[in-house]
């Protein structure tokens, strides 16, 4: 795949940004579609045949009754997917190129946190400066999943509060 979009959108590099993004989304959006099939498959039979008793035609059942039903599901689909793609190492470890820059283009290779932490930590002295940095990398990357976590179950219970649920 690297070989191909880098004929197709003539790259300078073949690992990159972009090719690893796009990896990343074959690993990340199985799973958001999964939950949101469920979410989705979760809403009441009788939802659905209440709506449509009151004459609502099927895109209004769609958009007013089996999307607002379902949407704490969704979103905990997009929350569990994205906190996947913050920590996910291989894919991109292998497809980004592994180059430690900092650039803003998308046709460079990059290094991930997570990627950081896997490529550099078989490597340092245990106890020295360099361990503790990984370390703290590993704790920057635990907070920011964590608080992706915290948000997706804040909006998630905000939603089925406004749904009425009870569980």
């Amino acid at each position: 795949m690297a070989t191909w979009f880098q004929n197709l959108f003539h790259l300078e590099s073949r690992l990159n940004a972009l090719v690893s993004g796009v990896a990343l989304s074959f690993a990340v959006i199985p799973v958001i579609f999964t939950l949101s099939e469920e979410a989705f498959r979760a809403v009441p039979r009788s939802y659905i045949e209440a709506s449509t008793a009151l004459g609502a035609a099927r895109w209004q059942t769609v958009s007013r009754v089996v999307l607002p039903a379902a949407s704490p599901g969704i979103a905990a689909g997009v929350a569990l997917g994205l906190g996947r793609a913050i920590g996910e190492t291989m894919i991109v470890l292998m497809a980004s190129g592994n180059a430690a820059i900092v650039s803003a283009s998308f046709a460079d290779s990059t290094r991930t946190i997570a990627a950081t932490i896997a490529a550099e930590l078989a490597e340092v002295v245990f106890g020295g400066a360099h361990y503790t940095v990984l370390f703290f990398l590993g704790t920057l990357l635990f907070l920011a999943t964590f608080g992706i976590n915290t948000a997706g179950d804040w909006a998630i219970g905000r939603m089925k509060k406004k749904l009425g649920s009870t569980t």
